[in-house]
């Protein structure tokens, strides 16, 4: 995540912040979605807060199981840190608070028992923060940073109220004497590392009573000391003392070192960082062995001539780091063989900016081959190194790291590498490197990372990368090659032989020039590949070759990369981050391929013409994996919700348009995860539309919202008439505020209204609206079906009880359907109903679908719930319509009482004539003559 964001990162230090997200909180429990860079990054179940003004309030949104919290105060504040700030989070254990206030009181601290890390720190340039501090609310606290925070306010016993101290870390609290800070740790026993990195002048002994005694008990023995001092005008003797003998101290002397290191007082030291004016290495040897020093760091500007008589004492330094200041030909050159015969038993030598002869390795080798035999890390760079002859360091045979970069190396001779068969990392970066020969790097059976970066090369010859058979990272480029030609071809099976199969990072760039990149062999690689290409426009061939296959990042620096006619991301389908940079090119394709790549997690497009994309509504559809999404220096008209649709897992999105852009409100609708949103360099056109933005960056709490260069209160916009800049605030609260508290008037408003009315009419007529709403349907329905004049399905729908169904089929069916002509067709819900359909349509379109209703009333009829619902329907078409089309059958003697209690069908009885089916055999007959020709004549008309 550091590695994405890293464009970002110098503002995100920076006070030139949006003060309108002000208290916003985020909490993340997953280390990979940190967007910033600060101590709480890398650790999990973490809440992060920036510019906070009220940490009671603007603390409530972070859930209380919090184990790690980092705080941003807002730069404008600077007051009190009130009590129990904290008290709610009871299972944190690390608390970083960056800002000043006017008072912090111990109750502050109250409820974090279980807190053991704590980092106070000031950004202010200017001088330290003066307040108090007490930490005796923190029993369990053992790691202590202080930062810009004025040490001389602090009570004496201030450290000792913390009983399990260990750790102490203080960087430029302003120190006027070191005496402010030895002098309280005094009585700490529980200490055992102290870092102190302070610009002081003069060293003196401590001004306290606790040291002016001959009592050696008042020695802090801790086991782990750093210093690191500014130029050093003055020592007291025996300044340091009281430390105790495990150093790492760091100073500049513009005398004698030698002779101020006799006076602090200290007799060990690990590690010794000096700057001088002048090197005498015979100083140097003298305090290696006068303070067991085991590491030596040298900045220098001239150096007195090594000889062979000064070794005694160097001999025990395993780590030297010595850097010539003044880099040049005039400063008298390091001679190699008197450095490694002094500083024999070495593991680890950074030589930076000498002259170094092409042959001093070689010669050294075969002279004095046993000098060098434990150095595992070598870093030659900036050396002014021209070339490598062959078996240059072929007796350094335990070496894993060498670095030469950033020398004038334009030649390595055939088997230069050969002897260092542990070598895992070779550095040749920002050389100038034309040729690379077959056995250039013969003999590096175990090198694992190879940097060519920045090596103008003009020929690889096939093979070259043969011998390379565990490298797991290829850095390669500028390729130069052929000079007379524009297109550069490279064949990654040719220098390779065989691709190796621990292959996992790989970079290719042929700087500003077009390149063609033929793949060649199907290696498959044993883990996912990184691939970074660089260049102008470059074509790749073999696109279905299991080696793109293999790519999870891909990163491109280049106008355009395409595999056959299309944009290369078609064919790296298992990728989880994809990065283009593109440079405003006008060829470049559709880019529209991205959102079939599904596995999508991290996706960054910078310089990306975004208005000459034909699809770019549908670009990120699919991706509903993709968490973090940066689009950087990118030329766009609008941002809307067509863009967002699937990106239901974003937690990160950063902003950083080209030109003027309008984003509408929906960008956001659908970024249901969203947890950050960064915008940088923004300009908006001058749109109501673009309004929402104003109250959802100071309301919000959800997202954190960052505005860089310019804030909110900056920002401008762009008139009609493209000339005219006004300040985007100003012009959303004159032009934009009335039309939305008008729009919210008249919404609240209508939806007040249109609920009276709602409940009015359910009130007065709810009985109606169900019926009346089938009625419609079915009316409809039945109306989209004519063709002409009106055709009925049915001449009878019969309403009648299941449980009546024997009487329907032996005696009703029978005598209507089969008795004509002309022949009646019933509608029957046992036979007619049309499957899988719900059962009030199946009842609303067999009702319009017939030309009239027969109820079959009878007890079980006046206890179904459907035939009530029926006798309804049938009962509002009869009203509606106004003809002749219910008809009632009682199939049983029903008394007055138990008919009273269905109203509707009470008034029909009322109103209308119906018949009862006889009991008499003798008249059944009649009856069906009745019936039938009741329901025939309604046919006829």
């Amino acid at each position: 995540m550091e590695l994405l964001f890293s464009f970002l990162i110098l503002f995100l230090k920076t006070p030139c912040v949006s003060s309108w997200s002000a208290g916003k909180c985020l909490f993340y429990s997953d280390v990979e979605e940190f967007p910033i860079v600060t101590t709480c990054a890398g650790k999990t179940n973490t809440g992060f807060c920036q510019r906070v003004t009220d940490v009671k309030e603007d603390l409530l949104g972070l859930p209380s199981n919090l184990q790690n919290l980092c705080i941003q105060m807002d730069q404008d504040y600077h007051g009190a840190l009130p009590p129990d700030s904290f008290a709610r989070f009871v299972s944190l254990d690390y608390l970083e608070i960056v800002g000043c206030f006017s008072e912090i009181p111990p109750e502050a601290f109250n409820g974090l028992t279980n807190v053991t890390s704590l980092s106070f720190s000031h950004l202010s340039q200017e001088g330290c923060c003066e307040v108090a501090l007490d930490f005796s609310r923190l029993p369990s606290l053992n790691c202590l940073s202080l930062s810009k925070y004025k040490l001389s306010l602090l009570a004496p016993n201030v450290f000792e109220t913390i009983p399990h101290l260990q750790k102490l870390y203080i960087y430029e609290v302003c120190l006027k004497d070191i005496s402010e800070v030895l002098c309280r740790l005094a009585n700490v026993k529980s200490l055992k590392r102290f870092d102190l990195n302070q610009g002081l002048n003069r060293l003196q002994y401590p001004n306290c009573s606790v040291f002016n005694t001959s009592d050696i008990s008042t020695v802090l023995n801790i086991e782990e000391v750093r210093l690191y001092l500014g130029t050093l005008e003055y020592i007291d003797e025996g300044a340091l003392a009281v430390l105790g003998n495990r150093f790492e101290f760091s100073f500049t002397s513009k005398a004698d070192f030698l002779r101020e290191l006799s006076l602090i007082g200290v007799y060990k030291i690990n590690t010794l960082s000096v700057t001088v004016d002048v090197l005498h290495f015979e100083d140097l040897c003298t305090a290696a062995k006068l303070y067991s020093i085991e590491s030596l760091h040298v900045h220098y500007e001239s150096i007195i001539l090594l000889t062979p008589n000064i070794s005694a004492g160097c001999e025990d330094v395993k780590n030297i780091m010595i850097r010539n200041n003044i880099f040049t030909e005039a400063v008298n050159l390091l001679d190699v063989y008197w450095f490694f015969q002094i500083f024999r038993n070495l593991t680890f030598v950074k030589i930076i900016k000498f002259v170094l002869r092409p042959n001093d390795f070689h010669s050294l080798c075969a002279i004095f081959p046993q000098m060098v035999k434990l150095i595992s890390h070598m870093f030659l760079n900036s050396n002014k190194i021209d070339e490598i002859v062959s078996n240059q360091f072929m007796c350094f045979s335990d070496l894993e790291t060498l670095d030469l970069s950033l020398n004038n190396i334009y030649y390595i001779r055939d088997f230069a590498f050969f002897g260092l068969k542990d070598l895992k990392e070779l550095n040749l970066c920002r050389n100038k490197l034309a040729y690379i020969y077959q056995h250039t790097f013969s003999g590096l059976y175990g090198l694992m990372f190879l940097d060519l970066q920045r090596n103008p090369i003009i020929h690889i010859e096939p093979n070259s990368f043969g011998h390379l058979i565990n490298l797991s990272t290829l850095l390669l480029g500028d390729l130069n090659f052929p000079p007379g030609k524009s297109l550069i071809k490279l064949h990654l099976s040719d220098i390779f032989g065989i691709i190796p199969y621990n292959l996992s990072n790989i970079l290719i760039s042929s700087g500003l020039r077009p390149m063609q990149l033929v793949i060649g062999s199907n290696t498959t690689l044993d883990q996912g590949l990184n691939f970074h290409i660089k260049g102008q426009y470059v074509t790749v061939e073999d696109c279905n070759s299991l080696l793109l296959a293999s790519v999870v990042t891909l990163q491109i620096d280049a106008a355009y990369v395409s595999c056959g006619n299309e944009f290369i991301g078609k064919y790296v389908q298992s990728v989880v981050s994809l990065e283009f940079n593109s440079m405003f090119s006008d060829n470049i394709g559709d880019l529209a391929v991205i959102n079939q790549l599904v596995h999508l997690k991290t996706l960054k497009l910078e310089n990306i013409e975004f208005t000459k994309q034909p699809n770019m509504a549908v670009m990120f559809h699919n991706l509903t994996k993709l968490r973090t999404l940066i689009l950087a220096n990118c030329r766009f008209f609008f941002l809307d919700g067509s863009l967002t649709k699937d990106l239901k897992a974003l937690t990160g999105l950063v902003l950083n348009p080209k030109d003027n852009v309008n984003i509408l409100q929906n960008l956001v609708e659908h970024l249901t995860s969203l947890k950050y949103l960064h915008v940088l360099g923004l300009g908006l056109y001058c749109s109501c539309d673009n309004a929402w933005l104003v109250s959802w960056v100071k309301d919000n709490r959800q997202v954190q919202v960052a505005m860089f260069k310019p804030t909110m209160k900056e920002l401008q916009c762009l008139t009609d008439n493209g000339i005219d800049q006004l300040n985007f605030l100003g012009y959303a609260k004159e032009n934009c505020s009335f039309e939305i508290e008008f729009m919210l008037f008249a919404s609240t408003s209508a939806f007040l209204c249109i609920f009276i009315i709602v409940v009015l009419s359910y009130k007065f007529a709810g009985q109606y609206i169900g019926p009346f709403y089938h009625i419609a349907s079915g009316w409809f329905r039945e109306a989209l079906r004519a063709n002409g004049k009106h055709q009925y399905r049915y001449d009878v729908f019969v309403s009648y009880s299941g449980k009546d169904e024997h009487w329907v089929m032996e005696e009703l069916r029978p005598n209507l359907e089969r008795r004509g002509p002309p022949f009646l067709r019933l509608c029957l819900h046992s036979r007619d109903f049309q499957l899988g359909e719900d059962i009030v349509e199946n009842i609303t379109d067999s009702i319009y679908a017939s030309r009239q209703t027969l109820c079959l009333v009878s007890r079980n009829y006046l206890g179904s719930n459907w035939c009530s619902l029926e006798m309804q329907l049938a009962t509002y078409r009869l009203q509606v319509e106004h003809r002749d089309i219910l008809i009632l059958v009682f199939l049983e003697m029903i008394p007055s009482r138990l008919l009273s209690s269905h109203h509707r069908l009470a008034r029909l009885v009322k109103t209308r004539t119906y018949l009862d089916w006889p009991q008499e055999p003798e008249m059944h007959e009649v009856f069906w003559d009745r019936l039938w020709c009741k329901l025939s004549s309604n046919k006829a008309n």
